[in-house]
């Protein structure tokens, strides 16, 4: 699934080609929050949050929309014996703004996320998993200058994890990040 995700990004940039060959409107940026992912354990759970970094690249179409493709983390999990689980997101959303004057924007995301979860030997209920499902955010942009913004968001996404005796458990994941945009 991972695969498909990788493919459903790389040809929804490729129908692009002729904007992004000016530049202009194309945009990169990096993230930093904390993941929090929902996830029960057998035996308890000890942590669920942790730092997460990204990367984001998007395409402004025009003022009010965008389209953009995200890699982050999505938080890790860690029961009370010392078992984890951590997951990773690949999403592609559009991405519709609300100018509210020339340097402050609000936003919504909405789109479809890949995400892949990674389980220690030490959380002998769970096995690793891909999931690809739906993820929408919210965020807020300041604009310093026409290059540079900073923007503080949340974003939610599903993910899971197989079951050792058979089946997979579904779970939410929120993650609240500031990043620092630059727009080519």
């Amino acid at each position: 699934m991972r695969k498909q995700a990788i493919v459903l990004l790389i040809s929804s940039f490729t129908w692009m080609a002729p904007m992004l060959a000016s530049a202009e409107g194309l945009y990169a940026g990096i993230n930093l929050g904390i993941g929090m992912p929902n996830l029960k354990t057998p035996n308890g759970v000890d942590k669920d949050s942790q730092t997460v970094a990204g990367i984001v690249a998007g395409y402004q179409l025009n003022r009010y929309l965008a389209v953009e493709g995200q890699y982050t983390g999505i938080g890790k999990v860690t029961d009370n014996l010392s078992g984890s689980a951590k997951a990773d997101a690949l999403s592609l959303t559009a991405v519709g703004r609300l100018p509210l004057n020339d340097a402050f924007d609000v936003y919504g995301k909405l789109g479809v996320a890949a995400t892949k979860s990674k389980v220690s030997s030490d959380l002998n209920a769970y096995n690793d998993a891909t999931h690809t499902g739906a993820t929408y955010g919210l965020g807020a942009e300041y604009h310093f200058d026409q290059a540079i913004s900073m923007r503080v968001s949340w974003d939610h996404y599903q993910a899971e994890v197989d079951k050792t005796a058979g089946g997979s458990k579904s779970f939410d994941a929120n993650v609240t990040s500031v990043g620092v945009i630059y727009a080519f």
